[in-house]
């Protein structure tokens, strides 16, 4: 297809390469074609999602040292031990609550 119109944008040069960078690094060999490639998509990755997105990786490695957390008292109450793992089941689930509504936000 021929492009025959013409979007201009001004920048520092600074700008410019990290742009430049940014679209080589998602397999882009010129800024523009990053751009038509970013504006024709519907699924803008936001700021607001970025910063969901961390806290969901977080709220992961949370769920991941619960579930360690979990073997370890499983292991103890199979072996005799009398811990209370209400607290610890309690917390996963939170966690879980967390993730759901993080996952839906993401989602919106």
């Amino acid at each position: 297809m021929r492009k025959d119109t013409r979007i201009s944008v001004r920048c520092t040069r600074d700008q410019l390469d990290r742009w430049n960078a940014i679209a080589h690094s998602h397999g882009h060999q010129t800024a523009s074609s990053f751009f038509r490639e970013l504006m024709a998509s519907s699924d803008f990755v936001t700021h607001e999602k970025k910063q969901l997105l961390g806290e969901l990786d977080q709220a992961t490695d949370q769920v991941a040292r619960c579930g360690n957390n979990l073997n370890q008292i499983a292991h103890h109450l199979n072996a005799g031990g009398y811990e209370d793992a209400s607290v610890a089941v309690g917390e996963c689930r939170s966690l879980i609550r967390d993730m759901k509504r993080i996952v839906r936000d993401i989602r919106q």
